[in-house]
C-alpha cells in the first residue's frame, strides 16, 4: 500500500495521474507537452512494466506453467499460459532467461495436451506468443524499441505448430464469416483473436487463405453500426487548434459508428429460464472491430483493390470517431462495469494497428498509461477492482488479477506492432 501511495503521489506531483473527470476531457496538457518525450515519465512507465512482469513471474510454477483461468465458458490452461508468456516477452524479460525458456517449453506441452479441446482465444494467443518469440521488440528504459541483432530464423518445429494452429482457426470460421468459442454462433471478440492469430501465423511464414480473410472483412463491415452521430473528423491534432478549448479539429465531419459483441444472444439460466440479451455498442467491441479490419487489410496486402481499401479505412476511422465521441478510460464506454482492462488493451491494439497517436484530441497512450499506472498495487499487479463506479450498483465483471495485469503491461509496453494506415479522404463539413 505504501509503495502504491508513493507512486500515486509522484505521478500526481508531476501532473501524470488521470482522474475520473480528466478521462472525459480534452488532453490539453498532453498536447502542450508530449510526456512520451519526458525521460522521467518514460522511466515511470518502464518501472510499472518491470513490476508487473516481476509479479507475473512470481506466480510461475516450477514446471514453467502460469496458473490457469476458469470461468463459465471453460478452463483456459493453455490460453492463460500463452497470455502470460506473451506478456513477459513484450514486457522485456530476456528471451534466453530460464523463466522465458521454461514458459516456451511448457507452451508446447500444453498445446499437445489440449490439441483436441482448444478455444479460439487460446489458439490466437499461442500464435501471438510464437510470433513474439521471434519478432517482439520490447521497450527499453528510454522508451526505445530494442532491435534484434539479426533476422530471426524460425525453427521447423515452431513453423509446423503455427501451421497446424492456423489451419485450426481457418476450419473453425463460422459460415457467416466470424468465429466463436468455437461453437454456438459468432462474435466479434473471438473474431478479433482469430484475426490476430492468423496475422501472427502469416508473419511466421504460414500461408493464410485470402477467402477466409475476405469473408471476415465482409461480415465485420456488415455488423458496424448503421448511421451514427456526425462528429468532427479530427485527422491531425496539430492541424488546427481552437483557442479557448484546447481542442484541435480538421473542420470536416464523419459518422461515429461502433460495434457490438453480437446483436443478440439467448442464454439459459441455472433454473432453466431462457433470456434474450441485447448487446450495446461498446469501447471494447468497437476497438475489436477496428482491429479486425486493420489486420484483414494488412493480411490481404497487395491483393486488396483500391475501392475495398477505401471502404475499410473509412470504416476504421468511423470506429475511431465512435471512440472519440464516447471517450472514457475509467470504464468500458457503452458497457459500464464490463471488462475495463480488456477495453484498455483493445484501445492500444486498435490505435497501434491504425497508426494513430491521437484519437480525436486524446493522446490515447499518455492518458491510458496514466490511468493504468495509478491503479497498480505495491506488489506490481493490478487488482480486480479499480476506481470504477458503474451506474445502478451493478456487479463489475472482471477476469482475474493475472489477466488484468497482463492487459495492463501489454498496454504500457505498446505490444501491438504498429501499422501506418493512411486515413481516408473525408470531404464536406
Amino acid at each position: 500500500m505504501a509503495v502504491r501511495l508513493l507512486l500515486a503521489t509522484l505521478l500526481l506531483s508531476a501532473g501524470y495521474v488521470l482522474t475520473e473527470e480528466d478521462s472525459k476531457k480534452p488532453a490539453a496538457n498532453a498536447e502542450r507537452r508530449d510526456l512520451k518525450q519526458d525521460p522521467k515519465w518514460v522511466k515511470t512507465v518502464h518501472g510499472a512494466i518491470d513490476r508487473g512482469v516481476k509479479w507475473l513471474l512470481s506466480r510461475q510454477e516450477h514446471s514453467g506453467r502460469f496458473p490457469p483461468f476458469e470461468d463459465s465458458r471453460g478452463y483456459y490452461e493453455l490460453g492463460m499460459h500463452a497470455l502470460a508468456t506473451y506478456t513477459i516477452i513484450h514486457g522485456g524479460h530476456p528471451l534466453d532467461s530460464k523463466e522465458t525458456l521454461r514458459a516456451l517449453r511448457t507452451l508446447r506441452k500444453l498445446y499437445e495436451r489440449h490439441v483436441n479441446s482448444m478455444y479460439t482465444y487460446e489458439v490466437g494467443l499461442v500464435l501471438l506468443t510464437l510470433e513474439a518469440k521471434y519478432f517482439a521488440a520490447p521497450l527499453d528504459q528510454h522508451g526505445k524499441r530494442i532491435k534484434r541483432k539479426k533476422k530471426p530464423k524460425i525453427s521447423p518445429e515452431d513453423r509446423d505448430m503455427a501451421t497446424k494452429l492456423a489451419v485450426w482457426l481457418q476450419t473453425k470460421q463460422q459460415p457467416g464469416g466470424l468465429w466463436r468459442y468455437p461453437h454456438g454462433g459468432q462474435d466479434l471478440s473471438n473474431t478479433q483473436y482469430a484475426a490476430l492469430g492468423l496475422w501472427a501465423a502469416q508473419r511466421l511464414g504460414v500461408p493464410v487463405n485470402t477467402g477466409v480473410i475476405e469473408r471476415m472483412l465482409d461480415e465485420v463491415m456488415a455488423r458496424q453500426q448503421k448511421g451514427g452521430k456526425k462528429v468532427p473528423f479530427i485527422l491531425d491534432p496539430k492541424l488546427r487548434r481552437e483557442k479557448d478549448t484546447g481542442e484541435r479539429r480538421s473542420g470536416t465531419f464523419i459518422h461515429a459508428r461502433g460495434w457490438k459483441y453480437m446483436p443478440t444472444e439467448v442464454t439459459t439460466t441455472s433454473d432453466g429460464k431462457r433470456i434474450k440479451r441485447v448487446y450495446p455498442y461498446s469501447g471494447s467491441m468497437t476497438s475489436a472491430g477496428i482491429a479486425a479490419l486493420a489486420i484483414g487489410r494488412v493480411t490481404l496486402g497487395k491483393s486488396i483493390d483500391k475501392a475495398q481499401d477505401r471502404r475499410l479505412r473509412r470504416a476504421m476511422w468511423e470506429g475511431l470517431a465512435w471512440l472519440q465521441n464516447n471517450w472514457d478510460l475509467m470504464d468500458n464506454p457503452g458497457q459500464p462495469g464490463n471488462w475495463p482492462f480488456y477495453w484498455l488493451y483493445g484501445l492500444e491494439r486498435c490505435a497501434r494497428l491504425s497508426g494513430v497517436e491521437f484519437i480525436g484530441h486524446h493522446d490515447w497512450y499518455v492518458e491510458g498509461a496514466n490511468r493504468i499506472m495509478a491503479d497498480q498495487r505495491a506488489n506490481g499487479s493490478w487488482p480486480k477492482r479499480q476506481r470504477m463506479r458503474p451506474p445502478g450498483g451493478q456487479n463489475v465483471r472482471w477476469w482475474s488479477d493475472q489477466v488484468d495485469t497482463c492487459f495492463a503491461v501489454l498496454f504500457l509496453a505498446r505490444s501491438t506492432p504498429e501499422i501506418k494506415t493512411p486515413p481516408p479522404t473525408i470531404t464536406g463539413g
